[in-house]
């Protein structure tokens, strides 16, 4: 064997060693660079099939895909195809200059779009008095180009620069609109329906109609000339008394809101109203926010799954107290149920004031209790569990700051029932419990002495015979009271022995 051989056997190569150094040199690393960026300035976006090409334009904005057409040739009409029309106004820049250009912009693309069909529709603009410019005709042009174009989504949101009740000049939907076959999601804001304004949306499955004065005769017609309707939200919404809803298809009603109007397109009579809900086939039931002036009645609701009334009103009208103990008489069957605040001062009141309240069983499994927890409140709560039978998931937060009914001392609690919870509460009522969460509220000063809060859990933890998990949630991983008072709970907690075997007790996530 030479030598050649007898080192290129043990390189383990074949003989030929120039392939080697070939392999390894920096003209071949050179070339497979050269190669890369060559695969790198492939234009793959513009390979994609065109109806992918356009499905990736109806994403964007009007404005970021009409930009598109500077690309190159083959990109220029690509996005007149688009059926998903956004336009949005800027609304921290509402110079008179931006609203014309917007104006101009609209009225010159929307004539060049091909496609048979909208999907969606939105448009978002800002009305301004003090240009001498008359916006209502553009908007209904635009709002009769999607329509025409069988819109199937469309959300309109007016923005006024000054409040429109001092001109009289809200912007009213046009009767093309109000009379469209293809719409199956419509969302208004900020717009007002004329009195003589008939609805009449055949195919309609959504309706969300925020800040506007409904009358009788329109919801009547919401009832009657919308029989595909299976959501309906009223957010800040007032003018009418009875929402009665009994199509079957109709199962989500949310009222956020209900409140005096004002101007006199937002006449309004009575200074208190009574607003009557029946809707017998609804399963998701949402009354939040604030309802001054208003006595909430509600009928039959036997198909309710889901009950939120994380509501309140003013303190000076405040609803009837026997009226709220009715509304949760009400939700008894749902299986959810969230309780606000005010909802629990309301009833601790009533039961300071009489000695026997007796509240309705209810079915709920899941119970949410949006209120910080006081002595005051002890009553109510012992009532309320000893009503819930059925309670699996327990929730305790409070999403509203924290309210002088809960430190007043002048009430004289001579009771020990009002002081604490009696061992029955979790060894009969609440024998199904297994899961709880409660977030401390860290916006206060802690006391010395434990809290409520620390002492309906320590309870809990001690007579709570099936519960299997006890999650303290922070409310605000930033706010060191926050990180304090958590971590002040979860030792305290720790410290106490559980009555159930599995009872586990963690920290969850930031809220």
């Amino acid at each position: 064997m030479s030598n050649k051989e007898q080192f290129s056997g043990s390189c383990g190569d074949n003989g030929n060693s120039e392939s080697l150094l070939i392999e390894n040199s920096p003209l071949k690393k050179a070339k497979i660079e050269i190669e890369c960026e060559d695969i790198d300035n492939i234009d793959r976006i513009s390979q994609l099939l065109e109806a992918l090409i356009v499905q990736i334009l109806s994403r964007l904005s009007i404005t970021d895909a009409f930009r598109t057409t500077i690309l190159s040739k083959y990109w220029q009409y690509f996005w007149t195809c688009i059926d998903n029309i956004v336009y949005e106004e800027d609304y921290g820049v509402s110079y008179s200059s931006t609203v014309h250009k917007f104006i101009s912009l609209t009225d010159n693309v929307l004539p060049l779009l091909s496609c048979s069909t909208i999907k969606k529709f939105s448009l978002k603009f800002v009305f301004r008095y003090d240009d001498g410019v008359s916006y209502f005709p553009k908007i209904d042009k635009w709002l009769e180009f999607a329509v025409n174009k069988k819109v199937e989504d469309l959300r309109l949101n007016i923005r006024y620069t000054v409040d429109p009740t001092e001109h009289d000049q809200s912007y009213s939907l046009p009767e093309v609109l109000c009379n469209s076959s293809s719409i199956l999601k419509l969302n208004c804001e900020n717009c007002r329906i004329l009195e003589d304004c008939v609805l009449n949306w055949t195919s309609l499955k959504s309706l969300t109609l925020e800040n506007l004065f409904l009358q009788d005769e329109h919801f009547g017609q919401i009832k009657s000339n919308c029989p595909q309707l299976e959501s309906l939200k009223l957010h800040e919404f007032c003018g009418f008394n009875r929402l009665h809803m009994t199509s079957p298809i109709c199962r989500r009603l949310h009222l956020i809101h209900h409140g005096h109007p004002r101007g006199d397109w937002h006449s309004f009579e009575g200074d208190i109203c009574c607003f009557e809900i029946v809707a017998p086939h609804v399963e998701h039931l949402t009354i939040s926010g604030v309802f001054n002036h208003t006595k909430i009645k509600l009928g039959d609701l036997s198909s309710l799954k889901h009950a939120n009334l994380d509501l309140v009103c003013d303190e000076f009208n405040e609803m009837d107290e026997h009226i709220v103990k009715d509304l949760l008489v009400s939700v008894r069957c749902a299986n959810e149920l969230i309780l606000s605040f005010w909802f629990i001062k309301v009833i601790s009141n009533l039961m300071l004031k009489e000695a026997d309240v007796s509240l309705p069983l209810l079915e709920c499994r899941w119970l949410t209790i949006s209120s910080c927890i006081s002595k005051l409140s002890f009553p109510l709560l012992d009532n309320l569990f000893r009503s819930t039978h059925n309670l699996e998931n327990l929730m305790i937060f409070s999403d509203t700051p924290y309210h002088p009914f809960f430190e007043d001392e002048e009430i004289d609690l001579l009771e020990d029932k009002y002081l604490s919870f009696e061992e029955t509460i979790f060894k009969v009522s609440l024998q199904n419990l297994k899961n709880v969460k409660a977030m401390p509220f860290c916006s206060r000063t802690r006391r010395s002495d434990e809290t409520e809060l620390d002492q309906f859990l320590k309870f809990l933890l001690e007579h709570a015979i099936n519960l299997e998990k006890l999650v303290i949630m922070p409310e605000h991983k930033e706010w060191s009271s926050c990180a304090t008072n958590t971590s002040y709970l979860m030792k305290y907690l720790l410290a106490f022995p559980t009555t159930s075997i599995s009872a586990v007790i963690s920290l969850g996530k930031v809220s």
